[in-house]
């Protein structure tokens, strides 16, 4: 059990045993040996992280001083200023959220000061998790508008100051709980966290850029920023039948919706959310900070907080609107909610029995922070899972059932007491988790009928489901196998090979085991990380981003373990460690390797850049400048968010649209083998929606054909759309010199997928032979 710093004996201390130092040197060595071997398994063309190491110079170097290149891209610095509108949105949003946090923290009496880390943590986790349930709120009910959004964050920004500054002289007698003044002298102390905030500058710095750049990123178009984006069009939140993924919990997507109301624009406004969502990591790295250095010193926080920054994961994430960033930051503002509850848990278990022991009168309730603080951890867990779904498994589940194990544990000698304040407990954590996460669950309830659809179809049903994709989906999202072998596979990955690790987190995170101070809390902290990694094998698809939430923990661990020892030659060693790790992972989080870095490009360039990244036929349809009622139908293809224009599409967990309005449905018929609507009945039913295209991806729809993808309806080929031309529904496709892929790019499992599924979108050109990878028709008008 975790027991108080003013209580813990602590053991002999280890740093002196010339085994343990040694041991630890060598280990880091090695540790770093094996990192550097491994092959980065994202990177096209394949890139050895020795390669990087060695050319890391060139990388830095060109960071600083791009050598010129031909044709080059607008750049630098003088476009800088083209950000600030940006800047100001998601200042505004996290004033207002911050000032709310301030007053529903004040609200239930956490016993933390307002400007203290920890507070400013648990502020900005609740004042974002509400501000996202009201602009939820507000969408559903069609009342977002512009000035009213700025209006309520403003005033909430200007009243939550107020109540910090009075709450701060109420409790400590000054206005702020510091003091704002420079060191007599620049010591030891002075120069470490000087170096420590030098080594995190360029990170966060390329952050701040990075995240303000267009997104190029599939799940971020297709529903993350796409499901926003329709929201804000139709002025309204409802239920979007062609869109599984926005009926999960949207909290990082309500921000993304904010930002385009407040910038009253969908395109720029999203840019202005991603912003937003990265100062997750930012709050994420304050909880990693203030975790560690409450418990294991000073030094043991700056430490962790540098590691979780430098680490290129963390960049990764805050460069792209994935809600990891998120999930990250609850899963460790919630832990250290939790492990602050605990600790008065304990105290007041100790002083009881020290009462019965003395003979003394006894206090049969827990303190009042204790309520607050379960309070305050269960609305931080449903938040986790007001991120995403998994959340439950990772968070809230885990937080709460030990929250209720301690209390169960330390109250066992009054059998009564126990039950009493254990339930309690039970009650006011499962309060505070459905206040964050129980407007979703009612608002899918009231529009599918299931609480977490598209989830749990078997038991709830759901709209617009049907069992054959309900076993799609589950087919898509559940790992494949659970062998020892793909343990051992996954647990290299995690640790060793990702492309966007740290060699500091897993090298340095085991020498917490050394620590001597508070180790019962290193144990359950690495029986958390443990408990994590175990949950995404057993019961997820493996993506690799989907086990990052653990990398908040980890760092502390890691920063733990690099204080374990004061002597010299071990500073020493790790001062060399870390300098060789920043500049390596700076190399990998700038180059490239992490995702779009031209952070300072025109930002009309930079949409050039991103509509070209997504596709060219966007971008043709697009410069088409296409009529309010002229509608493209997209098959194959729901990465759209930049489209431009009027569309109808589908994800390839929903009913596929083009199916449904061409093919004479029949149960018992598989989709190859259904026939077509007569022509004019199809012809009717374009007119009708208004269809002046049809954009068909054959690239996508090949992808979700391949081996172990989601899979895709057979009902779509290249026959089905000749059929339609010589029946005089459709035209020939329209010219595009970009729609076309070399057959000698492909593997040779994926060229036979192709060839036995639509050999027909096989061409020669110029005597080579490629696969046309999108075409685009226009429907026929009658004479």
């Amino acid at each position: 059990m975790i027991k108080p710093a003013v209580n813990e004996s602590a053991p002999a201390s280890l740093e002196d045993h010339p085994g343990y130092l040694s041991g630890a040197i060598v280990w880091i060595l090695l540790f770093f040996i094996i990192f550097i071997s491994f092959t980065l398994p994202n990177s096209n063309p394949a890139t050895s992280r020795w390669d990087v190491f060695t050319y890391l110079p060139v990388l830095l170097i060109d960071l600083i001083d791009p050598l010129p290149v031909e044709n080059a891209a607008p750049s630098g610095w003088a476009f800088f200023p083209q950000r600030f509108p940006l800047m100001g949105i998601a200042l505004t949003v996290l004033a207002g959220a911050w000032g709310l946090g301030i007053l529903l923290t004040r609200l239930i009496k956490i016993p933390l000061n307002p400007f203290t880390a920890e507070r400013t943590v648990f502020a900005y986790g609740v004042g974002i998790s509400v501000v996202s349930l009201l602009t939820l709120g507000g969408g559903l009910l069609g009342i977002l508008s512009q000035s009213l959004c700025y209006l309520m964050l403003i005033l909430s920004a200007v009243v939550g100051i107020g109540s910090a500054v009075q709450e701060s002289n109420h409790k400590t007698g000054t206005v702020l709980p510091f003091r704002l003044r420079l060191p007599e002298s620049f010591g030891y102390e002075e120069l470490f966290r000087i170096a420590c905030f030098l080594l995190m500058t360029p990170f966060v710095l390329s952050m701040l850029l990075g995240s303000m750049l267009p997104s190029t990123d599939y799940d971020v178009l297709e529903y993350h920023f796409g499901g926003p984006k329709e929201y804000y069009q139709q002025g309204y939140i409802g239920f979007l039948p062609h869109n599984v993924y926005t009926s999960f919990p949207f909290l990082t997507e309500m921000l993304t919706l904010l930002a385009m109301t407040l910038k009253a624009d969908w395109f720029s406004g999203a840019q202005a959310g991603k912003l937003i969502l990265m100062t997750f990591s930012l709050f994420s790295a304050l909880a990693v900070f203030t975790t560690a250095r409450r418990w294991f010193g000073s030094h043991a926080g700056w430490l962790a907080v540098t590691i979780l920054l430098t680490t290129p994961w963390t960049y990764r994430i805050s460069i792209i609107a994935y809600t990891e960033g998120a999930l990250s930051f609850y899963l460790i503002a919630s832990l250290l909610s939790l492990i602050l509850a605990i600790e008065i848990l304990i105290k007041w278990s100790q002083s009881k029995s020290q009462n019965v022991a003395n003979s003394q009168a006894i206090e049969t309730d827990p303190p009042p922070p204790l309520w607050a603080l379960t309070c305050l951890t269960g609305f931080l867990s449903g938040s986790a899972m007001a991120c995403k779904y998994p959340g439950v498994l990772s968070v809230v589940i885990p937080l709460g059932m030990t929250l209720l194990g301690f209390s169960w544990v330390l109250l066992q000698q009054d059998k009564k007491l126990r039950n009493t304040v254990t339930i309690k407990l039970a009650v006011i954590f499962s309060v505070g988790t459905l206040l964050a996460i129980g407007p979703w669950l009612l608002k899918n309830l009231v529009e599918t009928g299931n609480p977490v659809y598209p989830l749990l179809y078997s038991v709830f049903g759901g709209t617009d489901l049907s069992e054959t994709l309900n076993q799609k989906w589950k087919g898509g999202h559940s790992p494949k196998d659970h062998s020892p072998i793909d343990l051992a596979i996954k647990l290299i990955d995690v640790t060793f090979k990702s492309d966007w690790l740290s060699p500091l987190l897993f090298s340095l995170s085991p020498l917490a085991f050394l620590k001597t101070q508070h180790r019962r809390l290193i144990y359950w902290l690495w029986i958390y990380v443990g408990f994590l990694f175990l949950t995404w094998w057993v019961f997820t698809h493996r993506i690799d981003r989907f086990w990052i939430p653990m990398i908040p923990v980890v760092a502390v661990l890691a920063g733990i373990g690099a204080t374990w020892c004061s002597r010299t030659i071990w500073k020493v060693c790790l001062s060399i460690a870390i300098c060789l790790a920043v500049l390596f992972n700076l190399g990998i989080a700038t180059s490239g390797l992490s995702g779009n870095n031209a952070y300072l490009d025109d930002m009309s360039h930079a949409e050039k850049f991103a509509l070209a990244m997504t596709g060219p036929e966007i971008l043709q349809l697009n410069q088409m400048d296409l009529k309010p009622d002229q509608v493209v139908l997209s098959i194959g293809d729901a990465e759209l968010f930049y489209a431009k224009f009027p569309v109808v599409y589908s994800t390839v967990f929903d009913e596929d649209v083009f199916k449904q309005w061409t093919a004479q449905l029949k149960p018992d018929v598989p989709d190859r083998s259904l026939k077509m609507k007569p022509a004019q009945e199809i012809k009717e039913k374009f007119k009708t929606e208004q269809i002046a295209y049809v954009y068909v991806n054959w690239a996508e729809i090949l992808r979700y054909r391949l081996p172990g993808s989601y899979g895709y309806t057979d009902y779509v080929t290249p026959a089905r759309f000749e059929q339609l031309i010589q029946e005089g529904v459709l035209e020939q496709p329209l010219p595009n010199r970009h729609s076309y892929r070399k057959l000698d790019t492909f593997s040779e499992r994926d060229l036979k997928a192709l060839l036995d599924w639509a050999p027909e979108l096989i061409v020669d050109r110029e005597g080579e032979r490629y696969f046309i990878t999108a075409q685009i028709f226009p429907v026929a008008t009658s004479p």
